[in-house]
C-alpha cells in the first residue's frame, strides 16, 4: 500500500527444498535477511545464480511463506524463466533481489476474507497466517481451473479454506466470486464468520485432499452464518488474474466492503526503474513493482 519501502538487496541463496505441489513447484531457500524483512504481499526477483543471458531477466515471485531463516516461493512453470526456476534442486543456488514492493496493509481489525485465484493463491498463505496471528477471524476462498492447480490448498494448513474449481474436479464447482458475493451480501457489517468452516489442516495426502476441503458437509446456511458480534465488516485481501480481481472489486463496491488487491504485471527490473509494469489507476499510470503490487481495489481502472 503506502508503507515506506526498505531498500532491497541482492542475495545468493542455497535451495534446501524443491518439490512438486500439483501443477506448481515449491522452492525453499535460506535467506535470513529476506526472512526478517519480508512482509505479506511483497515479492522477490529471482533467477538461477551465475546464470548467463538466457533467460535475460529474473522472474517476480510472491513470498509464499517465511519459516525462520527459510523463504518459500511457489512457481508455475509456464515460460522459459519459470521452467528454469522450477528445475532448481536442493543444493542449487538462487540469486534473489528483495523483498520488493508494497505489501498488504495489515493494520486493520475485524474479520478478513482472503481470495485467491490460480498461482495468485501462492502469496496469500503468508497473508492469511499473518492476519490470523494478529487475532483476526480469517476465511480463505481459493479458485482454480482444475484439481492439478487446486492441490496447492494443502499449503494452507490449519486455515479455514474453501476450494472452488471451474471443472468441479476438486472442492465445489464454480468461481470464487459467487461465494464471496453470497458471503458479503449475507452480512450486515456487524457480525463475524461462523467457525464451522472447512480447514486445510488435515491433509493426509494429495490423493485424499479433495474430500478433506471440499466443504460439502457445510450447508449454505453454515457458510453465511454469523457467530460473534464484532461491529466490523470483513476486509478483503485478494490476488489472482485480473478478471477475478475486477469481480472482487465490483462485489465489494456493491456490498460496501473494502478490498486490497495484489496485481500481476510483467516486470523487468522490479524496482521501478524501467516502468515496464505500469497499470492504469484513477490517478494515472502507476508502477506495480514499486508503488504496488498491492492497491486498494477502487484505485484501479478495471
Amino acid at each position: 500500500m503506502d508503507a515506506q519501502l526498505i531498500p532491497a538487496s541482492l542475495f545468493d541463496c542455497p535451495v534446501v527444498e524443491s518439490r512438486p505441489v500439483g501443477a506448481y513447484r515449491l522452492i525453499s531457500f535460506v535467506a535470513r535477511e529476506i526472512a526478517a524483512l519480508a512482509r505479506p504481499g511483497q515479492f522477490l526477483m529471482v533467477r538461477a545464480a551465475g546464470q548467463k543471458l538466457d533467460p535475460l531477466l529474473p522472474r517476480p515471485l510472491g513470498v509464499h511463506e517465511i519459516d525462520s531463516d527459510l523463504v518459500k516461493v511457489l512457481i508455475e512453470p509456464v515460460g522459459r524463466g519459470t521452467i528454469s526456476l522450477a528445475g532448481m534442486r536442493v543444493g542449487d543456488r538462487l540469486s534473489v533481489l528483495g523483498p520488493l514492493g508494497n505489501g498488504f496493509d495489515m493494520t486493520g481489525e475485524g474479520p478478513a476474507i482472503v481470495v485467491g485465484g490460480g498461482i495468485g493463491a501462492a502469496p496469500l498463505a503468508f497473508v492469511a497466517r499473518s492476519l490470523s496471528a494478529r487475532g483476526r477471524d480469517v476465511r480463505c476462498l481459493l479458485g482454480f481451473r482444475s484439481r492439478g492447480q487446486a492441490v496447492v490448498a494443502e499449503l494452507f494448513r490449519n486455515l479455514p479454506v474453501e476450494v472452488y474449481t471451474e471443472d468441479g474436479s476438486m472442492g465445489k464447482k464454480g468461481l470464487v466470486s459467487a461465494p464471496l458475493s453470497e458471503m458479503l451480501c449475507a452480512l450486515d457489517g456487524t457480525d463475524s464468520f461462523s467457525n464451522n468452516t472447512s480447514s486445510a489442516g488435515d491433509f493426509p495426502s494429495e490423493a485424499s485432499s479433495a474430500e478433506t476441503i471440499s466443504g460439502d458437509s457445510a450447508s449454505s446456511d453454515d457458510e453465511n452464518s454469523c457467530a460473534a458480534d464484532t461491529g466490523m465488516f470483513p476486509e478483503i485481501f485478494a490476488c489472482g488474474p485480473d478478471p477475478m480481481l475486477a469481480a472482487v472489486d465490483r462485489i465489494c463496491r456493491d456490498c460496501g466492503a473494502n478490498a486490497q488487491v495484489s496485481v500481476a504485471a510483467h516486470m523487468a527490473c522490479g524496482v521501478g526503474a524501467c516502468q515496464g509494469c505500469v497499470i492504469k489507476t484513477v490517478d494515472g499510470y502507476r508502477r506495480a513493482c514499486s508503488e504496488g503490487p498491492v492497491f486498494p481495489s477502487t484505485d484501479i481502472e478495471w
